[in-house]
């Protein structure tokens, strides 16, 4: 089997086996957009997060509070060793399957629709899943979520904003062929680091054109037992030469992490690629990588994100940084259930710039300089969320 069919058996993949049970699916489709009538750029994202589906494939199981121990609802659920006994209260798996998406910026929303887990459905003619109204193709997606003011009201435990994001959306996945990272339970596979994107999106009625020369889009796809802690993610393709001027069209970069405190990567610079996985005799290489905050200025208080490769001659500096008024936090219920989320403080609206030395004898040869605008920039940690009861629905 070519790399290239490998690869695309797993954009058909599907929890099983032990992760049905105890599991995580997560697709994300991020793309760039100009408003229609005054030609404001925004970033938009679309997800789908999947999880336990064997648990409970007829019923939304939303897990992050805390349910009485005794109750009619609940007791059949508990009998299936779906739930876990845990004082006076009864802790259970979460169960569904969410199609989640939203736009970036200081008004910026995102909006949750949770279905049940059996409702996502592979319809092999169009090679396509089908979840309610969302279509998730193999070149094209198609759908919207909506949440209104008395969905909020009833059920609170959705985390989201109110609104309605609408989406007819085409894509090529684009860019260096990556590999599938595996660690600790956790697999990544950033299928389309330079993807385009084209056609249209509409939030709350405002209408959003996606060009495929402006859409600089990112795809990926990850699943296991357990998230990565804490969690860390860049990821670009907007990039722009200080030293011509012009575009760098082949040119991007992922990182995803923290695999056992480090990052793994997909680098690529005018063509010239790079990975960034597990050492080893034949592939020896150094990664620092940070995360802080910084003083607040004119622009406000802004986060940072630092990373710097050394790969046989090679050195690469990134840093990125994102407007924390610009940003939300995304929360991803993990698969043991209870009150464990992972909360990721999300942007992507990133900006900063990139550096590509040389090693020549003792000094370093600037091959490139480059500023990056759009920039997924993500950072997370498992935290317990505590509320009032809810409900199955």
């Amino acid at each position: 089997m070519s790399s290239t069919k490998k690869y695309t058996s797993y954009d058909k993949y599907l929890l099983r086996g032990k992760l049905g049970r105890k599991g995580f699916e997560r697709w994300r489709y991020f793309f760039s957009a100009s408003e229609k009538l005054t030609g404001q750029k925004r970033s938009f994202f679309i997800e789908i997060y999947y999880i336990n589906p064997f648990l409970s494939p007829k019923k939304i199981v939303i897990a992050h509070k805390s349910r009485p121990r005794i109750s009619e609802t609940n007791l059949q659920y508990a009998l299936t060793a779906a739930a876990k006994d845990v004082g006076e209260e009864l802790f259970v798996q979460p169960s569904y399957v969410l199609v989640k998406a939203g736009i970036y910026g200081s008004d910026g929303i995102q909006v949750n629709q949770f279905f049940t887990a059996n409702a996502i459905n592979f319809v092999k003619k169009e090679a396509a899943f089908h979840i309610g109204n969302n279509i998730f193709g193999a070149d094209s997606l198609t759908g919207s979520v909506e949440v209104t003011n008395q969905d909020k009201i009833l059920r609170p435990e959705i985390f989201c904003d109110c609104g309605k994001i609408e989406w007819n959306l085409k894509f090529d996945k684009a860019g260096p062929t990556s590999p599938i990272w595996k660690q600790n339970g956790f697999c990544w596979h950033p299928s389309g680091i330079q993807s385009v994107f084209a056609g249209a999106v509409k939030v709350n009625g405002h209408e959003f054109e996606v060009s495929p020369k402006k859409s600089f889009g990112y795809i990926e796809k990850s699943w296991g037992s357990d998230v990565n802690r804490p969690y860390y993610h860049i990821s670009a393709n907007y990039f722009t030469s200080l030293i011509s001027a012009k575009p760098l069209a082949k040119s991007s970069f992922a990182f995803e992490g923290e695999y056992d405190s480090a990052l793994k990567a997909m680098v690529e610079i005018d063509g010239k690629t790079f990975t960034f996985a597990k050492k080893s005799i034949f592939s020896r290489f150094t990664e620092l990588h940070s995360f802080t905050e910084t003083p607040a200025d004119a622009d406000g208080e802004k986060l940072h994100w630092a990373v710097s490769l050394t790969k046989g001659k090679y050195v690469i500096d990134i840093d990125l940084y994102a407007k924390t008024a610009e940003m939300f936090v995304r929360n991803y219920e993990l698969p043991e259930g209870g009150h464990q989320f992972l909360q990721i403080l999300s942007s992507g609206n990133g900006f900063g710039e990139i550096k590509f030395f040389k090693k020549i004898g003792k000094n370093l040869e600037l091959l490139e300089h480059a500023t990056i605008k759009n920039a997924i920039c993500e950072y997370g940690k498992v935290d317990s969320v505590e509320g009032d009861d809810s409900e199955d629905f």
